[in-house]
């Protein structure tokens, strides 16, 4: 991997990739490093007939015609170069460049994954790339996030994106209109997270059902407008169109057998919506529900659809208003990774559980206003055994100042008995705040 860094960087790299020296198979010119348009056409040049080089990436630098003119003629001619980020947040503004890159694009035999994210691309320029993507037949991943792309160009780019099998498109603005018009076709993974998609995600969710390619899906913030995404507080809306689309998944998973990663974080998900254990009767592997209204209703809802579960593995709840209940509940089960970061697991009872048979490795419980005594009750547990494969706990932001010696001396009693638990606690309270 190349990175850039002296004076005669630009000559070595031309030099290397016209005699193929196979030591250079990622070439990453940062953009804080100034090159010339000169040196990008030598380089671009150089690459025409390269047949070594696997990932170029040249994000956050200009490139004008007659250089672009180059890069297009170098993807024309190459076929080994297998990822590729060009331009700059401004790229999309000039049609005629993106035109001129989109004629290579559309002949170029090599490419696996183009990452085009943040480079101002509007419907206009989507609708230039999108005739290109419909001619070249070997890109499989696409990275279209942070443009400027709306509901009216989802047809479009719908015949372009038949071959993929990865494309991400979050941060965008694409609405509810969008989403029902989105075509799954071949895709493996797809992102559409900081999306106004509303009551149209719920629609999109509806597609899972008879979906036998996706295994992975991110649709985070997902249910409020992007005026609402400025407040620091979920709209009603949110709750609502959040609730649609967790019953729509519960419905979906019962018959899909392919997703295993599942991204629903920061929806207003509210426990009441559904049973949350039939999100549990698919085969994923990892679920996120991060910042969402999910309480010990729902964490006792899940782990009761986790005992008759056996691929999922990853369980992250963080930023909900889970108690000591539904902790309890979700770490007596098989799940290997739990985080409930910033939920309310405190206030334990006198008499604990033994969680023998958890089968819990990492347990996130940071920022849950753990008190001493409480603790001193998960010491206890821990050092006869419960949850007997934990290996890495971490509970940073709980301790105040003033009880650092007490927490020391609570985890120094544990870290005596079971060697090899990693424990993370030392960032307090007052530094999470």
């Amino acid at each position: 991997m190349v990175w850039g860094g002296n004076d005669n960087a630009v000559q070595k790299w031309i030099k290397q990739l016209e005699e193929n020296d196979p030591s250079l198979k990622t070439l990453h010119i940062l953009s804080m490093r100034r090159l010339s348009q000169s040196d990008f056409q030598s380089i671009f040049g150089a690459l025409a007939h390269n047949t070594t080089l696997k990932e170029l990436y040249c994000s956050g630098h200009t490139l004008d015609i007659e250089t672009m003119e180059q890069l297009s003629e170098a993807l024309t001619l190459n076929d080994t170069l297998e990822s590729l980020n060009i331009g700059t947040s401004t790229l999309g503004e000039n049609k005629q460049l993106v035109s001129i890159f989109c004629e290579g694009l559309a002949v170029n035999e090599g490419l696996r994954h183009l990452d085009l994210e943040n480079k101002g691309l509007d419907n206009d320029a989507i609708a230039l790339l999108a005739d290109s993507l419909v001619k070249n037949e070997s890109l499989r991943s696409l990275n279209l996030s942070r443009n400027n792309i709306t509901d009216a160009m989802i047809d479009k780019l719908n015949e372009g994106i038949r071959g993929l099998e990865r494309l991400n498109l979050a941060d965008n603005a694409i609405g509810a209109q969008g989403a029902r018009a989105l075509q799954l076709h071949q895709l493996q993974e797809l992102d559409l997270s900081n999306n106004p998609l509303m009551e149209g995600a719920s629609d999109l969710a509806t597609a899972l059902e008879k979906n036998q390619h996706l295994t992975s899906l991110k649709l985070v913030n997902i249910t409020t407008t992007q005026d609402e995404q400025q407040e620091d507080t979920p709209m009603p809306a949110c709750s609502e169109h959040g609730n649609a689309l967790i019953n729509q998944l519960a419905t979906a998973m019962k018959s899909n057998r392919t997703l295993t990663h599942l991204w629903i974080d920061q929806n207003g998900i509210e426990s009441s919506a559904v049973e949350l254990k039939d999100l549990c009767n698919g085969n994923l592997i990892e679920l996120r529900m991060r910042d969402n209204k999910i309480d010990d209703q729902g964490a006792v809802s899940l782990a009761h659809g986790i005992q008759n579960n056996t691929t999922l593995e990853h369980l992250d709840l963080g930023s909900n208003t889970i108690g000591y209940e539904g902790f309890g509940a979700l770490l007596n089960t098989s799940i290997r990774h739990l985080g409930l970061f910033n939920n309310n697991v405190n206030g334990f009872p006198e008499s604990l559980p033994g969680l023998e048979d958890s089968g819990v490795e990492s347990l996130d419980i940071g920022c849950n206003n753990i008190s001493i005594t409480d603790l001193e009750g998960i010491v206890q547990v821990l050092s006869q055994q419960g949850v007997p494969r934990l290996r890495l706990l971490e509970m940073g932001g709980n301790a105040r100042e003033q009880d650092m010696d007490a927490w020391e001396s609570a985890i120094a009693k544990l870290q005596q008995v079971r060697t090899e638990i990693q424990v993370a606690w030392k960032r307090f309270m007052e530094q999470q705040q």
